[in-house]
């Protein structure tokens, strides 16, 4: 059973706590982190979801643990766990975060040009991992295989790249 804390809508910890999958109290939130890996190529590191959890394309992402306070590194323990992608809080650059009826993403860039075979999977998870360019995931998710929101999070990321230059 997975625990998480709820916060209001100025994004403070409230005290109380969900058990996931739960309905979301009225005007409270949990949080969640996602990021992007992209490398020199342009192209970014993108997983299938194991079937039983969905069998779709996606980046990495996953909930705030309760008591985590420190969503980089959530999104650190995420990364390790999923997909076997060890990095630092001083690597991972956050984009923005996405507020949503019961939820808040905070969303984040990271480079690296780590092979995807020799990522380790977390198979109950994971199905698989590939670099894949914008145009492969625009098509996927034509396709209706990619996370649409997701696939936003994408245009984020490059947004905001752009916006750097």
């Amino acid at each position: 059973m997975e625990i998480l804390d709820l916060y209001d809508s100025d994004l403070k910890p409230t005290g109380q706590t969900i058990e996931r999958g739960k309905r979301i109290p009225q005007g409270l939130l949990i949080p969640i982190v996602a990021v992007y890996v992209y490398n020199d190529k342009g192209q970014y590191l993108i997983q299938k979801v194991a079937p039983r959890k969905g069998n779709y394309y996606s980046t990495t992402a996953g909930h705030v643990q309760s008591g985590e306070r420190d969503f980089a590194q959530a999104m650190l323990r995420e990364l390790k766990e999923e997909i076997g992608l060890m990095a630092t809080k001083s690597e991972l650059r956050l984009v923005k975060i996405r507020r949503y009826d019961y939820k808040f993403t905070f969303l984040y860039m990271l480079h690296s040009n780590v092979p995807a075979e020799l990522l380790r999977l977390q198979k109950d998870e994971v199905d698989s991992v590939s670099w894949m360019s914008h145009a492969d995931i625009e098509t996927l998710c034509k396709m209706g295989l990619f996370n649409r929101t997701h696939y936003q999070f994408l245009l984020d990321c490059e947004e905001r790249m752009q916006n750097k230059r």
